[in-house]
Formats: structure tokens, C-alpha cells, sequence
């Protein structure tokens, strides 16, 4: 029984130093969040962060994992309390979904956004496969529930469909604000760059996926 406490409340510290960065993140950029603010914020030493997180990055990879294995889970649950979907009603969930995403969401877009160029380069790779593995058995039975609820569809299919969905919306994110540096104003106006993102992101990702749909043959 112990050891069974003893897991639990590392796994509390450990959640509690990851809401303190994710609360840095929703105000600060990435570049200008510390190790120390982090433990200042989550109230604990900086060596004893560094228990849990050998570095910023490890951290910020844990939340974006996290993010996604919860939003994810969400989706299971709204598809499982569906009947049988229309290849109609399946279009707007997704469409409705992207719009989501960049409004109540950003936060996990942006961390998305810097998984690849930023986060990898210095993230704990054990605890990256280990966040990478139960996301992986999420979305997997994510395509198996949308694929018993609309027909001639299979799990792979749709699943797929949430990962082009949010490598849209993050590409686009990176084009966006180009007006800002480092959440700091340039006082300079480019409007060749100038689009609203989630408009953009729903548009791109209805074009894909009248594409994807004709393609595997399934059409209103």
C-alpha cells in the first residue's frame, strides 16, 4: 500500500508542475518560460522539479500528450453516444470540431505547433513513448468507434482524418500573427499575411476532406 500512496502523489506533483506551466504557457511564449518560474508557480524547490522533469521541454511534451489523450477521449465518448452517423452528420461534427479547436483549444494548438521544431530536440524520450503510446491506443479506439457508427469507413480512415485536422490548423497557426515576435507587437502591418485562422483552417480541412471522402468512396 506504500508504494501504491507513493505513486500517487509523485503522479500529483507531477501533474501539479505541468498546470503551472500550462497556465505560463496560455500567457507567455514558450522562449521566455523558465525552469525556475515553473517551480515558483507550482510551489515547489527547483530541484525538485527537476525530479519529475529532467527539462522545459520534457514538461511542455507532457502537456501536449496529455492534451490530446484527454481531447481525444472526449471525442470517443461524443461518437459512442451517437447512433449511426450520416456521411452529413460525420462532416459537421469534424467542421465542428476544427472551429473548436482554435476556440476553446489554442493553447494545445500552439503546444502542437512546437512538437516537432522545439520540443523533441530536448524532451525525455521514455516518457515521449510512453505519452506517444497511450495516445496512440486513444485514437486508435477512436477510429473504431466512428467506424461503427457510419458505414464503409474504417478505423484507420478516421482516425486519420483528427491527424490531418490538427496538423492543419497547427501549419496555419505558424503563418498566423505575423504582426507579433514573441508575443510582442512589431508596430508594422503585413497584409499579404493577414487571414482569419479559424475560418482558414475550417476551409482547408472541409477541402481535404471532400477529397479523402471521394477518394475511399464515400459521398453524400
Amino acid at each position: 500500500m506504500a508504494n501504491i500512496k507513493t505513486r500517487k502523489e509523485k503522479a500529483e506533483k507531477s501533474k501539479k508542475i505541468a498546470e503551472a506551466a500550462l497556465h505560463l504557457f496560455e500567457i507567455k511564449s514558450f522562449s521566455d518560460i523558465s525552469m525556475a518560474e515553473i517551480a515558483k508557480k507550482a510551489g515547489v524547490a527547483k530541484g525538485t522539479l527537476f525530479n519529475y522533469f529532467e527539462t522545459k521541454e520534457s514538461i511542455f511534451m507532457e502537456l501536449l500528450l496529455i492534451g490530446y489523450q484527454e481531447y481525444f477521449s472526449t471525442l470517443i465518448q461524443l461518437f459512442a453516444d451517437k447512433k449511426i452517423l450520416t456521411i452529413g452528420e460525420f462532416k459537421k461534427v469534424l467542421l465542428d470540431e476544427t472551429r473548436f479547436l482554435v476556440q476553446e483549444q489554442i493553447v494545445l494548438v500552439r503546444l502542437n505547433a512546437l512538437r516537432g521544431p522545439v520540443l523533441e530536440g530536448r524532451a525525455n524520450i521514455n516518457q515521449t513513448l510512453a505519452g506517444r503510446k497511450k495516445l496512440n491506443d486513444i485514437v486508435i479506439q477512436l477510429g473504431q468507434t466512428i467506424a461503427s457508427k457510419l458505414e464503409n469507413i474504417t478505423p484507420q480512415d478516421a482516425s486519420h482524418l483528427f491527424i490531418i485536422q490538427s496538423a492543419i490548423i497547427s501549419g496555419l497557426l505558424n503563418m498566423a500573427n505575423l504582426e507579433e515576435f514573441n508575443h510582442q507587437s512589431l508596430k508594422q502591418e503585413f497584409n499579404a499575411f493577414q487571414f482569419n485562422l479559424e475560418e482558414e483552417a475550417v476551409k482547408a480541412f472541409e477541402f481535404y476532406l471532400h477529397g479523402f471522402l471521394v477518394q475511399i468512396k464515400l459521398t453524400e
